[in-house]
């Protein structure tokens, strides 16, 4: 006896509940008959003859295409793993690829900048001595034009005549500066076309030739009727 229930008590209770467990439920509502007793007779010849029977051949063939495929299951998460393992490192590498390229370029652009700008410097240089050189060389023309010609002019700037003497001491000294100005102006652009030349650059004849637009840059037009349409009358 427990807690006042007999052991009888708890036995008929028991009995009670597994007859209700095991108790045919009621069929549901809104169906005939008919119906479910097709069903019923249906599902009961089906678990008739179901056979649930396995011998060892079965269960050995179907544990060895387990097997098979576990393997190839194992197989290929390796092979997701090896894929997915190598992509950052060759991501990574990609991105150092580009980005050495992007330093090359980078490099390039300013090496072709740093050399326009230096060969632009050159280029006025040149220019400003070239015109120097001209101008040197035209004094030296105006002095040698006004010097005296003959002995007679010699001979009479020779006798101490003080106004032409002092002009004459005027024009040698004036000529010694146009001449070292002119053999100056002369070294400064032998040495600047040596420099021009090591970078490849070289002037082109343009005066008195037809303007090339892909060479050449014009400033200013002017009619003319000495010479053809389209040809370069100056160079700057």
């Amino acid at each position: 006896m427990i807690a006042g229930v007999s052991r009888e008590k708890i036995l008929r209770r028991f009995e009670q509940w597994l007859d209700g467990a095991f108790a045919d439920e009621e069929p549901p509502r809104g169906i005939e008959a008919e119906i479910l007793s097709a069903i019923a007779a249906d599902g009961g010849e089906e678990t008739g003859v179901l056979d649930r029977r396995c011998d060892f051949y079965a269960l050995w063939a179907g544990m060895t295409a387990l097997t098979q495929e576990v393997k190839l299951q194992g197989r290929a998460f390796k092979e997701l793993n090896d894929t997915l393992g190598s992509q950052p490192s060759r991501i990574a590498e990609e991105m150092r690829g580009a980005c050495r390229e992007r330093d090359r370029e980078l490099q390039r652009e300013t090496e072709r900048r740093c050399r326009k700008e230096i060969l632009g410097t050159l280029i006025d240089l040149h220019d400003s001595l070239r015109r120097g050189l001209e101008s040197a060389r035209v004094g030296a023309a105006e002095i040698s034009r006004v010097a005296p010609r003959n002995w007679l002019e010699r001979l009479v700037s020779g006798l101490g005549i003080s106004k032409m003497g002092a002009s004459k001491a005027r024009q040698d000294a004036v000529a010694g500066t146009l001449d070292a100005l002119t053999k100056g102006y002369e070294l400064g652009l032998e040495r600047l076309d040596q420099t021009l030349g090591d970078f490849n650059v070289r002037e082109i004849r343009c005066e008195g030739q037809p303007f090339d637009p892909r060479r050449m840059n014009a400033i200013d037009r002017e009619e003319s009727t000495a010479v053809p349409n389209g040809t370069v009358l100056e160079v700057y």
